[in-house]
């Protein structure tokens, strides 16, 4: 893509958008009360915006206006009862203990219900000083509210304008994700790459994608003007999805030997040819993307796919006059065909208005889709154990809380020691690995934040050309501090920094100094305490998330084979087990890399969880290989053999789901009506693919291979021991 076309897409982009509204809203308030002579009232407005703006993640309107009103309510009741108590050191000292376990509880409701309980803990946090101690604790807490009843009209009122735009950036971003995962795909094919390196930068693109896949569809899905609109705009944003995910589908079930590939065919003209063209492919998602973000209509395609096309064609023919038979890249020959004609259908929602109506409407069965949470009391109580993570991670957050709040009265610097509960609170996360990642990043952008801020002091006496840098500051700090945390961070220092020569008495050298010592001593503290106070290890939930893996690839599979014997299967329960498979498999993903980022010592089963990561994305990829069959044929015929597989498969999933701990597979689904027939061979198309019989008893023996390496890495995680051999014949 080209520089012009990078930098419109990230001023189109959804960090951005972020980043101008938060500071708008953080900046006008000072600016107003400034004419007012009152600039102290004008920050402790903003004050309110930054904690509003922590529950305003991206996601369905009516949820995101629900917790964002909620926030107001709690953001007055906190600032308040905080002010109150602050001259009682001990209370206060109580209070933040109890605050900080509840806050953190709320983490069992999700992600949402957790940025709720961020803010009541940072509303705390930012009350405990005596910086506006000429208002009253009344005062404060509504100049507090005030800016936080600011913000969420600000950006409500932004949504209602533009109702799709979210939905257009994420799907846009989206998008881009899975163009990078073609290309890093695309290095399978290129001999002189690192596989190993590879396979560890699919895994880590996969988490991702899996996260930006659900975000789309909780914006798709829960919105009911989109889901119910009849404009190209609103319509093509959800066929586009749709086809996206199918262009992930098809590119997941490229699965195949690519070490055997590499040796065999090496740097033939056909590999080359099918390397080029999976990165024009991810190329032209970009393309798209970035139209789709800038609400620009794409020109046709930038390549002409079709030549592209048959280049490889022409290739893999020069490989069988040779006398050899690349079945293989024949097989993906198809499957790239396949994607192509997504993406042309993609380009057709942008030039016929009418296109639309000639797809199926991939959301006749939203409310299938449709994101639920429990918000039952009984979930909370299920949690209050020491064997819920939940529970652990909010009673090590109370603790060290308490313990930073300690040391507050110890240290020489405590003018802003809230700072030191601001890094704990931001730093400790449920794992090990986030914390130290969080920790890390959070060092690294005070540091280079803080040199860049003093440099600007110390050379810049203008207080004009120092507000403008501040502003640019504050916006990149709102751009990047969700997605880059350390960038962020770097920004976020700088314009603290700038921003206290305005009206804090203060030296900014003392301010920095103050500010790194501070982040010193709560990262430490963050740090310390996932090693000894209720400690969180990955070992410890390993075992949960590989079974619902299981449980996952067990019911896609079944409706597979279910549908390969030609049972009834409708397309909506296919595509939920599709989604609940990606799901789960990108769950494992991060799971795995959350383990090799602990310490040694606590990197229990490291490799066989490696292995298990890499034989669950095959299982996946050969499973939508057998659906690529059947959508070629509209029946295929089975026999003894292909039934024999099939319940042999089945059986040992079964097998392999009860060996991580208890699970009624009763409720699994397990009838298929199986009829055996004279095999009939339907036309393929080309010569060089062997007939489908085969090729289903091909992936079928790969999935019953794949099937027995889970029942032996399984053994090493529940036994520690490694499995004799008990293949089922």
């Amino acid at each position: 893509m080209k520089l012009k076309n990078t930098i419109e897409n990230f001023i189109f982009g959804e960090a951005l958008a972020d980043g101008l509204k938060t500071s708008l809203a953080i900046v006008i308030p000072p600016l107003i009360a400034s004419f007012f002579d009152d600039l102290h009232a004008g920050v402790t407005i903003s004050l309110g915006a930054i904690l509003a703006h922590m529950t305003d993640t991206p996601g369905p309107f009516k949820e995101r206006r629900n917790l964002m009103w909620l926030s107001v309510i709690l953001i007055f009741v906190v600032s308040f009862f905080t002010k109150s108590i602050n001259s009682f050191p001990i209370i206060l000292g109580i209070c933040l203990t109890i605050i900080v376990f509840l806050s953190n509880m709320l983490t069992v409701w999700g992600q949402r219900t957790s940025a709720l309980g961020m803010v009541v803990m940072m509303t705390m946090v930012m009350n405990m000083n005596d910086l506006r101690a000429e208002f009253s604790p009344f005062h404060i807490a509504l100049f507090v509210s005030a800016g936080a009843v600011w913000y969420t009209i600000f950006s409500l009122a932004i949504s209602t304008f533009r109702p799709y735009r979210m939905a257009q950036q994420n799907l846009a971003d989206a998008m881009i994700h899975i163009s990078e995962y073609i290309r890093i795909k695309a290095s399978m094919f290129d001999k002189d790459s690192e596989y190993d390196d590879i396979i560890k930068k699919l895994i880590d693109e996969h988490v991702v994608i899996n996260e930006k896949q659900n975000l789309v569809r909780e914006l798709v899905f829960t919105n009911k003007k989109l889901v119910k609109d009849q404009t190209p705009i609103g319509r093509s944003i959800v066929f586009i999805f749709s086809d996206l995910i199918d262009i992930f589908e098809n590119i997941t079930a490229n699965q195949y030997d690519y070490k055997k590939i590499r040796e065999v065919y090496g740097d033939t003209k056909a590999m080359r040819k099918i390397y080029n063209m999976m990165n024009k492919i991810a190329h032209e998602l970009k393309m798209i993307a970035y139209h789709i973000n800038s609400n620009k209509k794409p020109k046709q395609p930038t390549f002409d796919f079709e030549v592209e096309l048959k280049k490889i064609d022409d290739a893999i023919k020069e490989l069988y006059a040779e006398g050899k038979k690349p079945i293989v890249l024949t097989k993906i020959y198809i499957n790239l065909k396949q994607i192509v004609y997504k993406i042309e259908f993609i380009h057709k929602f942008f030039y016929d208005d009418s296109f639309t109506e000639k797809k199926k409407n991939p959301l006749d069965h939203v409310e299938h889709f449709q994101p639920t949470v429990d918000y039952s009391i009984r979930k909370l109580r299920d949690h209050l154990n020491l064997k819920s993570p939940i529970f652990r991670h909010a009673l090590r957050s109370s603790i060290v809380m308490i313990l930073a709040y300690g040391v507050t009265f110890i240290i020489p610097m405590t003018y802003h020691s809230y700072w030191i509960l601001m890094t704990v609170l931001v730093i400790l996360k449920p794992g090990f690995s986030v914390t130290k990642k969080r920790n890390l990043q959070r060092l690294k952008g005070t540091i280079g934040g803080g040199l860049i801020g003093i440099l600007i002091l110390l050379i810049i006496p203008q207080h004009s050309i120092r507000f403008v840098l501040m502003l640019f500051f504050m916006l990149m700090a709102y751009t990047f501090i969700r997605q880059k945390y350390a960038i962020g961070t770097f920004y976020l220092t700088a314009y603290i920094l700038i921003s206290f020569s305005f009206y804090s008495e203060k030296d900014s050298i003392y301010i920095i100094q103050e500010r790194l010592v501070d982040t010193l001593i709560g990262g430490f503290m963050a740090f310390i305490s996932c090693y000894i106070i209720f400690p969180t290890w990955e070992k410890n939930s390993m075992n949960e998330y590989i079974q619902k893996a299981l449980i996952a690839d067990y019911e896609f599979i079944f409706l597979i084979f279910k549908k390969l014997a030609d049972n009834d299967v409708s397309t909506t329960d296919y595509k939920l087990a599709r989604k609940d498979v990606f799901i789960a498999m990108a769950n494992i993903n991060s799971v795995f890399q959350r383990v090799i980022s602990e310490p040694k010592g606590k990197q229990e089963n490291a490799k066989e969880l490696n292995k298990f990561t890499i034989f669950n994305q095959s299982f996946v990829s050969y499973s939508v290989g057998l659906v690529k069959i059947i959508k070629k044929n509209n029946s295929v015929i089975l026999t003894s053999e292909h039934i024999r597989l099939m319940k042999k498969i089945l059986q040992l999933l079964l097998q392999n789901i009860r060996l991580y701990g208890e699970y009624e597979t009763d409720h699994l689904m397990k009838t298929i009506q199986f009829q055996e027939k004279t095999i009939a061979y339907t036309e393929i198309e080309t010569e060089a693919l062997q007939n489908e019989s085969e090729l289903i008893e091909d992936l079928l023996e790969y999935l019953y291979e794949i099937v027995y390496d889970f029942t032996k890495v399984g053994h090493v995680f529940v036994t520690d021991e490694p499995l004799k051999d008990t293949k089922i014949t």
